[in-house]
This record gives C-alpha cells, structure tokens and sequence, in this order.
C-alpha cells in the first residue's frame, strides 16, 4: 500500500526511468568462473611444502658478530658528554668500554681510530686530541696495539689475554694457572673475555670442573677442580684429628707446643706481633702551662659583695 502510494506521487518520469533501469540491469548474464577439472587433478596431486631444515654450521665456520647491546648508547652519551666538557680521559675511558663492548658480543675485529671515532660517533675531535688519544691507547693496558704502515690497528684485551673466547678455552686458562701455581682468576675477569659468562661458568660448576668461592669482598673467583687432590683419609686419622682439642689455647701456645715436639710452624703463617717500644712506654702526657691574661684585674677593680663581706663605703 505504502510503495503503490510513494510511486503514485512521483514523478512518472523518474518511474519509467527506474523501471528500464532494472531491466537493463537483469539483461546483464552473470560470468562465473570455476576452476577446470585439470586444475583440480594438479593441486591434488601436488605434495604438502615441507619445511626447510636448517644447514648445519660448520666447526671451522666463522662466528658471526651479535649486534652490540644497548648500553653502547650509554657509553656514545658519555663519550659526547666528555668531549664537550673537553676531558679526554672521560674520552679514552668511554672509548676503552665500547672496544670491551664489541670484544664480549664477539666482535673481534681490529679497528683503527678513526674506526673507533665513527663507532662512538666522535668524528669531529680536534687533531691535538686524535694525537692524545692515539698515543692513549697504544699505551693503555687493556688495549692491544698492532702496527701496521698505514694507520695502526686496535683490539680490546682481557685480563686473561686474547686466547681466552669460549668455555673450553678458560678450563685450560684455569688448568695452566693451578699447574703454575698462579691460584684463581676472578669472574670480573671472566666477564671480560667470555660472551656469555655466566652460562659458561655454571656448565664447567654442573661437569665438576671449576670449583667457585667468594670472599670477603664479595667477589667471585674460580679455581680448577683437581680430581688429583681427591684423597681418601682412613676414619681412624680423622677420629684422631677430631680428638684433639684446642679450646683456650692461643695462636702462641699451640707454636709452642708444636716446636717443643719437634714441630715447626708453616713458613709465611706465624704472625709476628711488635714488642711496645720504649717510647710507648715513657710516654709522659705533657702539661700546657695556661697563660694570664687578665693582669689589669689583680687590682681593687673587683669587690666582694657576698654576705658580710660587703662594708659599704
């Protein structure tokens, strides 16, 4: 009813334009395309994709560099920091932290300084501090200089040296250092050569290889593990070395004891304690003799006003 009406109002114009546009329109076909037959028969027959698998590494392959870590931004900020307050040893230290940087992320590659300059984004330094800088590093100790005829090359050197890059290499560090007698090395100094440190560390403590201790300090330091020292003591000696008591007796009566059964102390243990010297002993405390000052006073300035004392004049 409500359409009949609407049309009914219209323009008949507009009605018969609207009526050869529909036909129009439903005289338009309608394609639909379907895959062949042929097609079909190919995608079935094709097989599933399967995934690629990865090349195995090569041993002898070189490690690729890990992209340096965020910091670096910090060490860039204080180099920039340093150069405009013109202090080049702020300079050098930043300079010896981002070599250190790129050592750990395995990045072993010698640079030269305006390398070194582009990295830490100091290209505009003035000649006199290149030449200062320069010479800074051939003689800084952790840096390792390499001449060469055209500009000399640079490298960061750990304290344990540049032999030292992965876990095996630091079990034969700490092995070389317990065969000469050399003690431990520290984690600080592991920290330095190793990319991953800490990992390494806790494999060569789970294979019983390194023993780790921290003193008084807090600092760690690593030892090897000699399986050599592993001796078995009869429980007899040990019930024998529990027995013997040393409760009230000084460091000075044990030594005593041991040299009057013919036993001596270890060379370098016994602590020598300093006799008092006579000058501790004669040591007089020395009397200050104050001086007067107030002389103007001793004369009848002053008048007694306590209780009796005053006459009145």
């Amino acid at each position: 009813f409500y359409w009949n009406y609407f049309t009914a109002a219209m323009d008949p114009a507009l009605v018969r334009q609207r009526e050869a546009f529909k036909k129009r329109a439903l005289a338009v076909p309608v394609v639909e395309t379907k895959p062949s037959e042929s097609k079909r028969e190919s995608s079935k027959e094709r097989p599933a994709k399967q995934p690629k698998q990865k090349k195995k590494k090569s041993k002898f392959s070189r490690p690729k560099p890990q992209p340096l870590p965020e910091n670096v931004d910090q060490i860039k900020q204080a180099a920039l920091s340093a150069h405009r307050n013109n202090n080049p040893y702020r300079v050098l230290k930043a300079v010896v932290d981002m070599m250190r940087q790129r050592y750990t992320s395995k990045n072993y590659e010698k640079l030269t300084l305006e390398e070194i300059l582009t990295e830490i984004s100091l290209t505009d330094l003035r000649t006199d501090t290149r030449q200062w800088l320069h010479e800074a590093l051939k003689g800084n100790a952790k840096i390792a200089h390499y001449p060469s005829p055209g500009e000399d090359l640079f490298l960061f050197r750990p304290a344990l040296g540049l032999d030292v890059r992965s876990r095996k290499q630091l079990l034969e560090k700490l092995m070389e250092y317990e065969r000469k007698g050399l003690g431990g090395v520290l984690m600080s100094e592991v920290k330095e050569a190793l990319h991953n440190p800490e990992k390494a560390v806790k494999r060569l403590e789970d294979e019983n290889e390194v023993i780790k201790i921290v003193r008084q300090d807090k600092e760690e330091v690593l030892f090897y593990n000699n399986s050599d020292y592993e001796i078995c003591v009869d429980e007899d000696f040990r019930s024998l070395w529990r027995g013997v008591s040393l409760d009230g007796l000084a460091e000075g009566d044990i030594e005593r004891y041991l040299q009057n059964v013919g036993l001596g102390a270890m060379q370098g243990e016994t602590r020598k304690r300093k006799a008092p010297s006579s000058q501790q002993k004669k040591a007089r405390k020395k009397t200050r003799t104050a001086k007067v000052l107030n002389t103007h006073l001793a004369s009848d300035l002053l008048k007694d006003y306590s209780e009796g004392a005053f006459t009145g004049k």
